[in-house]
């Protein structure tokens, strides 16, 4: 159990190293990347991602190495898809802060009648 807390840790910290701000939240359909010949990024950004997934394996994380996935076993595949959920909620969650902020700042700058 110790073994999957230590990976559940440097997964979070690798995504935190490495996905682009812009890529913590659900993509819509028409940004998702599916690959092939005539495939296309939405952004730079999304490029990067995919590219830096890729060489981790994490495209395919339960498939095996010499296929070009991971390797993970299933217990680990669980624990990135959860740490991946968690980035998109905390980047949603900011940003509903956020506008709770500034919606807090323009009602203390407001005229008092």
């Amino acid at each position: 159990m110790e073994d999957l807390e230590q990976f559940r840790l440097e997964v979070r910290q690798w995504l935190e190293a490495n996905c682009p701000e812009s890529q913590r939240q659900p993509m819509p359909p028409e940004e998702q990347y599916w690959g092939g010949r005539r495939g296309k990024f939405a952004s730079e950004d999304a490029r990067l991602w995919f590219e830096r997934m890729r060489d981790k394996g994490w495209v395919a994380p339960e498939w095996p190495t010499e296929y070009g996935g991971g390797g993970l076993s299933p217990q680990q595949g669980k624990i990135l898809a959860e740490e991946i959920r968690r980035e998109e909620a905390e980047e949603k969650l900011q940003k509903q802060r956020d506008k709770a902020r500034k919606q807090r700042e323009k009602e203390e700058r407001a005229p008092r009648g």
